[in-house]
């Protein structure tokens, strides 16, 4: 019995191991659709390279100022986080052996890098005695962490020798998270739609692919629908921070641009689950305030900006992506 299944066991496990190969050498040549971390199990999407027009036009609902339009030119294939980070990737990564158990009924500060949400509310704002909320993504969670964060991945990945020759895990730029975000639409949201009534616009139909807005905190990723190129929860749970530094838009058209040299904020997308529905007709939120409603800031356009050092943001996480690396964005 023993030499008949050992054979068997053999080819199981060659089998295997050459799956794996070839889906190393379709990550390094650019060309496997998805891909997942080995041991974290974070799960990227190929986004094609291309062209298209970032920003927003003049009579779109909500608009900003600050998102004016010009044609950008995404010259290489990078992949992007199918979810925002959740807490557990962010826990298994950046805080291995941390004892949650004993920091749950301690409260011990939220410096020591958990989420806020990191358990539900069992009443009067008391978040001992839940669960933990490890496909909740993560939040509370400064630039500079979230950055430390792609740059270990980096670490073990080069490591490992499954990266693509001058690729790395990093935050993505403005540029790449809206053109990611759209994934081909030109609307206010990444939602194709044929109809655009308000009516409509607040259906059930087309919040589908909206995560969690106005539900008073965070929710599991991935809960809805996917845009057209499979990323979830572009609009709505948290905002995701970007790489680049908060500026004005460059004139004209730009390949690749890496945002602003210097600058106060760093830019965040994507709105997040504290406000309303995404949908206000035009002037009724207060533009040009991060916290005056989360409607207009879900738009794929829109521009969100926070303080690189803020931590005790329950609104704002992340998404990483693997690209090329950049000389940009320094800490």
């Amino acid at each position: 019995m023993k030499r008949t299944i050992a054979p068997v066991l053999v080819l199981v496990l060659v089998s295997r191991a050459a799956g794996a190969s070839e889906g190393v050498a379709q990550l390094k040549a650019l060309k496997a659709r998805e891909w997942a971390l080995p041991e974290l199990g974070l799960k990227l999407v190929r986004i094609p390279a291309g062209q298209f027009v970032m920003g927003s036009p003049r009579d779109e609902a909500d608009r900003h100022d600050d998102e004016v339009r010009h044609k950008v030119t995404i010259s290489t294939p990078f992949y992007m986080g199918a979810y925002e980070v959740t807490q557990k990737e962010y826990y298994d990564v950046m805080l291995p052996d941390f004892d949650h158990d004993s920091w749950q009924y301690a409260r011990g500060p939220l410096h020591a890098g958990l989420a806020l949400f990191y358990r539900h509310r069992t009443g009067g704002g008391d978040y001992t005695g839940g669960k933990l909320n490890l496909r909740h993504p993560m939040e509370c969670v400064t630039w500079h962490k979230a950055r430390e964060f792609c740059r270990k991945i980096t670490e073990r990945e080069r490591k490992a020798d499954r990266l693509p020759k001058g690729y790395v895990y990093r935050l993505p730029t403005e540029a790449e998270w809206e053109y990611a975000c759209r994934a081909g639409t030109t609307g206010p949201y990444n939602v194709r739609a044929d109809r655009n009534g308000a009516e409509y616009l607040r259906s059930a139909e087309y919040l589908s692919s909206f995560a969690n807005v106005g539900g008073g905190k965070t929710t599991d990723v991935g809960g809805r629908k996917p845009n057209a190129w499979g990323l979830y929860d572009m609009h709505g749970n948290v905002y995701e921070w970007c790489l680049d530094w908060y500026g004005p838009y460059p004139s004209g058209e730009v390949k690749d641009p890496p945002g602003a040299a210097t600058g106060k904020k760093r830019v965040a997308r994507g709105g997040c689950f504290n406000g309303p529905v995404p949908y206000s007709p035009p002037g009724q939120i207060a533009r040009g305030d991060a916290f005056s409603g989360a409607g207009p800031f879900l738009r794929s356009a829109s521009r969100g900006r926070f303080s690189p050092d803020v931590s005790f943001y329950a609104i704002l996480g992340f998404r990483v992506v693997l690209g090329k690396a950049l000389a940009t964005a320094s800490d």
